[in-house]
């Protein structure tokens, strides 16, 4: 039995020097080859990454700063918007003032058109009823003869009074 023993061994033995012969010429190649492209890939991914990230940092920093401008821009732009409303506000005020100051002056001079309008008017009234008041009076009174030259006197100087 030590023979048999020893042959399977020996046997074993070739053929597992055998298999790790055909594995390391045929198989083990392309294992190796694809672990290092794999680990290849892996390292340019991973500097890629670093790379992105550290773009990124900058795109975020440009962006902060141009979001702070953005912001200084409107910020001015409001103010100004602010002052021009201001602006215009007064000036619509001064200008209603003074639209106003000659709307009261145009009703003030129309009022006192039509005040002395009406005081002429009245003036006239008052002369045509005192002259037909004077007319009746002096018809009652005043005896035709007599006082017929005063009477006409009277009317012509009241007739020229009204006119």
């Amino acid at each position: 039995m030590t023979v048999n023993l020893n042959a399977t061994i020996l046997g074993q033995t070739i053929s597992f020097i055998l298999f790790v012969w055909f594995c390391m010429k045929y198989i083990w190649p392309p294992i190796i080859l694809a672990i290092e492209t794999r680990q290849k890939e892996i390292k340019q991914s991973l500097i890629i990454a670093k790379q992105a990230k550290e773009e990124l940092s900058i795109i975020q920093r440009k962006m902060e700063i141009e979001i702070q401008e953005a912001k200084e821009k409107a910020s001015t732009i409001l103010n100004e918007a602010n002052k021009q409303k201001l602006f215009i506000l007064e000036t619509a005020k001064e200008q209603a003032l003074e639209e106003s100051k000659k709307i009261l002056i145009k009703a003030q001079l129309e009022i006192d058109m039509k005040i002395a309008s009406a005081r002429k008017n009245l003036q006239k009234e008052i002369v045509d009823l005192s002259v037909s008041i004077a007319e009746k009076v002096i018809k009652k009174n005043v005896c035709q003869d007599k006082n017929e030259i005063l009477v006409d006197e009277l009317v012509v100087s009241l007739s020229q009074v009204k006119n």
